[in-house]
This record gives structure tokens, sequence and C-alpha cells, in this order.
């Protein structure tokens, strides 16, 4: 039996499965009967997510994206015996491409994120939000040039002036409008345009820091989506200069995503989740598993690259009470997949983190077989901090790489090694 409780109303029957909350989308059932199997999902994609974790048990793995990197397992016999509910521990777990896929790439990687549940059940837009509405209503903004900044005694930037009535106003019917024009839309992103430029004028100064003006703007959007869409939520991060928490309180439908980087004030994470925590009733994470301009796709560079960092802040941003998470990364998955497909399964349940050393042993397993030793060695040795790259360390991986080629492998194995000597080579 695999549909929606709405397809199959006779067999869910629990109140956590049929929960109308927006935040329940992705629940669902895994549970053996007699003479049947059970695979209800609350909405559509709870119904997708207890195929892949069906699956999954059964043994099939997508550990990359691509048919390399697929496992399926040959069985005569399938047999399961489970009962079990699901529900996420993040509504919205998005691993992205800060600098996009080619155009060959892009099915598969969505299909690695359907089937390892790295999807979004809340679609939470925390974009920079203020250049579009700048570019919208051009002429406006040059009918009144007292809704910008004022920054060095001009109106100017792309930074508004957060204490004018009339330029809240704009935003909130702005912002209004992309619900109306789509129902659909689970947010709105108030976050403010990139960099520095804020209004140096008196009746913002009055307002509070940089964190109170962005937050004010924020919460009128919100009041005006909670009367209009219920339901419905502004998203903004705690970034640049607006990083600080604030002094004035969030609205219950602001979801405030921490970056973790660019932070400003000398704070920790740690800080920064806890006085936001004061003031927000929902936390996002805004991380950066991979940036290319700072790593290079360089083995041991990025975040992604070591486990352990993946393994430690997943797990310890929920305890904190996030409840979305937005990490940029890269289209590079020979030195940061193990790194991407971790995050995947910590996602959705933290508890995950106990079985770090289980995952990484399945996926030497079920990719390398008996060539298991030298790519235990490959993956540790790029997947630990060390200095930048050097011809020693090229050196090591492509040997490590020749040992595995020069075990007996099948046809699978020997393709997801030439995609490690093309990594190595680029």
């Amino acid at each position: 039996v695999v549909g929606t409780t709405g397809d199959f109303p006779e067999a869910a029957k629990d109140d956590w499965l049929t929960d109308k909350a927006i935040t329940a989308r992705e629940n669902y059932l895994i549970r053996s009967e007699a003479g049947r199997l059970l695979l209800l999902g609350n909405k559509e994609p709870g119904v997708e997510h207890a195929v892949w974790d069906l699956l999954h048990q059964l043994g099939h793995r997508q550990f990359f994206p691509g048919p390399h990197w697929e496992i399926v397992p040959k069985q005569a016999d399938v047999s399961v015996e489970i009962g079990r509910f699901e529900r996420p521990a993040f509504h919205s777990r998005s691993i992205w491409f800060g600098y996009g896929a080619i155009a060959e790439r892009k099915a598969d990687y969505e299909a690695w994120c359907r089937r390892n549940r790295a999807t979004k059940g809340i679609e939470l837009s925390t974009g920079h939000a203020y250049d579009k509405i700048l570019h919208d209503h051009k002429a406006e903004f040059e009918q009144h040039p007292e809704w910008l900044a004022l920054v060095g005694g001009k109106r100017q930037g792309a930074k508004f002036c957060i204490a004018n009535a009339e330029l809240r106003k704009l935003v909130v019917t702005d912002l209004l409008k992309k619900f109306d024009a789509d129902p659909a839309l689970d947010s709105v992103s108030c976050e403010p345009s990139d960099g520095g430029g804020w209004c140096e004028c008196a009746e913002c100064a009055k307002i509070g820091s940089v964190s109170d003006q962005a937050l004010l703007l924020s919460n009128e959007v919100a009041r005006a989506v909670a009367a209009k869409h219920p339901g419905k939520f502004v998203g903004q991060y705690a970034y640049n200069e607006h990083s600080p928490a604030p002094a004035i309180p969030a609205e219950p439908n602001v979801v405030v995503s921490i970056a973790a980087g660019f932070i400003k004030g000398g704070y920790t994470m740690d800080q920064l989740i806890d006085g936001w925590s004061d003031k927000a009733s929902v936390l996002g994470i805004r991380e950066y598993l991979s940036v290319h301009p700072w790593d290079r796709d360089m083995p041991a560079q990025a975040r992604a690259a070591r486990l352990g960092y993946v393994q430690e802040t997943i797990p310890h941003y929920h305890e904190k009470g996030a409840r979305f998470y937005s990490a940029e990364s890269s289209d590079n998955w020979g030195c940061n997949g193990l790194g991407y497909y971790l995050a995947a399964r910590l996602l959705w349940n933290p508890d995950e983190a106990e079985n770090t050393e289980a995952i990484f042993d399945d996926f030497l397993d079920q990719c390398f077989g008996p060539a298991k030793l030298p790519m235990t060695r490959f993956y540790k040795l790029i997947n630990r901090s060390q200095p930048p790259v050097s011809d020693d360390l090229v050196g090591r991986m492509y040997r490590f790489l020749r040992d595995a080629a020069d075990t007996e492998i099948d046809p699978g194995v020997r393709a997801r090694l030439d995609d490690l000597v093309l990594y190595t080579r680029a």
C-alpha cells in the first residue's frame, strides 16, 4: 500500500500521521502487517521519502549523484518486519551548489537529493530581497529618494531608511503580492541587500541596532502575512552587520537563519544562536559546506571534507533549536561527497551522528568491495585537515587509487575509481 493518508484513510488512524500542520508534510509511516506493507505519507513528499527509506533498508544506496554511485543489491527474496513512523528533524534540508551545475548534471543531483531525503518540506526564502524591491520599484524610488538609506550625507545604495513608514508600506505590499501571485508559496524573504551601507539618519538610530532595523521591517511584513496568509513564513538571515541578536522580539512567523560565516561583532555561533533564540521562535542555519573561491575543490579544504565537523555541528544546531538548514556547497563530490552524504543522513535524524563510522564503513563496503582497504586510506587522506595540496598528497592519492585498481574488482567499482582518478587528475 503506497500513497498518502488521503488515498488510504482507513489505514491512517494515528493523529501524528494525519497532522494538517505545514511542518507535517513529510511525515510518513512504514509498517508491515499481515498480508501487506504500508508506506503512507502525510503528503506526497512523505510518500516518496517512505519509498526511498524502505529501499535504503533493503540495501539500495545513492551515495553520490549519477549511475556509478547508485548501489542496487540483487536479492532473490525480499522480506521485512518493520513498524516505524518518521518525521524530519529539520523542516528544510538543502545542500545546494552555490555556483550551479552543468545542465547534464542537474537531473542526477536532483535525484540524489530526493533519494537521500535532502529536500525542502518547507520552502524557506532567505535570499537578499532589498535589491529586487529596488529594481521592481525603480520609478517610485526615484520619486522618493528619502526611502533610501542616508549614507555619508546622501540617499544612496541598496539599503532602506527603515524608519520611513511609507517605505515599510511599500515593502509590505510588494511581498504580500508574491503570495497573491503564487498561493503555494511557503514564505517570502525580507533579507537585506548584501554588504554595508545602513541608514545613518537620526530616526533609524532611534530604532536601535542594524539588527533591530532589519527585524523591524521583517516583523511588519510578518504581521501582514499572518493576517492575510496564515501559516506562511517570512525569512531573513542573521548575517554580516545584522548578525548580532536584536533588542526586539521577532514575530512568530519570522524564521531567522544564522549564517555560519561573515559574522560581525566577534561572536561565536553559539552566542548568536543563544541571543537570537531569546528573540525568535524559529531558527535556521545558513552553512557553508563548500564555497569554490574559498576551497577550489581541493582535498581537505572545505568544511564538508571534515566529517567530524559535519558529525558535530548538525546535531548541535538541532539541539540548540535550529529547524531549517541551508548549506552552500559545490558540485565537487570527489573531495566532499562523503560529507554531503553524511549531512543528508544527519539532517533527517541527528542521532545518526553516533553511526558516522558505520556510515563510512558502509560506503567503503558498498562502493569498493575488495578494494576497501586502499580506498579507506584514500578517503582518510583527503578527509582530514592538512596543509594546501602538494605533489606528495596527489602522489599518495594516485597510489591508493592504483592499489585499488590492481585488486580484482567488478565494472561498477572500476567506474567509481575512474571518477576519482578524474577528480585527482583535475
